[in-house]
């Protein structure tokens, strides 16, 4: 028995390979940024200084059994907090090499921040500590699809398998299937999309306003330039465990920041 259980999680962890290889090429924005659509919480008015939400028609859809149809609502997508708020949220795509991800959040807690870590469903599968030790930091942990496939790209039938994959890999090694939702590929989400998120019970897909560019590897210089130019009140900042430039980079951006009068928070704070 024991070697049928090393050999399943010897392919885990190489499913978590292969995503980890596609996410470099995936992560970015697919997408143009297009019009804002930003809230800074799931219900209620649009927030001071952002837009209104994309509009969200309700349709009828078949169920999984196809025996029965309900109504479908869709969750709303945020792009940025509050603009009055001097926080903004510091949110790392979680997959690649754990190690570089132990680092890194260490290096988080040393500085007391708390970040946001948006797990792939196979990484946490294949490295299942990493969902309680990134709690156990304070962190927020949420949804970044099971495979982290271009969502645009999917049916509604492979949207949903993967925003529930997602969460049902959370609520095995964590408890909880997390508050907040991440398309995958895209930086501007689709009504599919936000259908998706809405069955698996995400009223929010977070999205970002500060793309980091660490998913590029360029240099530290780089990364840094790119959040602290694009940081302001409010701000959700992309970034990446698995990326040895995230780490190089962590100092020059939480010093950055801390002079611009800005104070890293998790996503939960930023949007409450």
């Amino acid at each position: 028995m024991r070697t049928v259980s090393l050999s399943r999680r010897a392919l885990l962890r190489a499913s978590a390979a292969s995503a980890a290889a596609a996410l470099a090429a995936a992560c970015g924005p697919s997408q143009s940024a297009g019009p804002t659509v930003a809230r800074a919480g799931g219900s209620g008015p649009p927030a001071s200084g952002s837009a209104a939400e994309s509009p969200a028609p309700s349709s009828a859809a078949s169920s999984s059994t196809g025996t029965a149809a309900s109504v479908v609502r869709h969750s709303v997508e945020v792009r940025h907090g509050p603009r009055t708020s001097h926080k903004v949220a510091l949110t790392f795509h979680g997959a690649g090499d754990s190690a570089l991800a132990e680092t890194l959040l260490g290096r988080l807690e040393a500085r007391k921040v708390q970040a946001t870590v948006m797990a792939v469903g196979t990484w946490l599968q294949a490295e299942p500590a990493m969902a309680k030790r990134i709690l156990r930091g304070g962190h927020d942990l949420g949804n970044h699809t099971l495979h982290h496939y271009p969502m645009r790209g999917l049916s509604a039938a492979s949207a949903n398998s993967e925003v529930e994959g997602g969460a049902r890999a959370l609520r095995r090694t964590s408890g909880s299937r997390g508050t907040f939702f991440r398309a995958s590929g895209t930086q501007v989400t689709t009504p599919t999309i936000r259908g998706a998120a809405a069955r698996a019970g995400y009223d929010r897909c977070i999205s970002y306003d500060v793309d980091g560019l660490d998913w590029q590897d360029p240099s530290t210089a780089t990364v840094v330039r790119a959040v602290l130019d694009g940081a302001q009140g409010g701000s959700i900042i992309s970034l990446h465990l698995g990326h040895r430039v995230t780490i190089s980079a962590l100092p020059g951006i939480l010093s950055g920041l801390t002079k611009a009068g800005l104070r890293p928070v998790t996503l939960t704070e930023l949007l409450a």
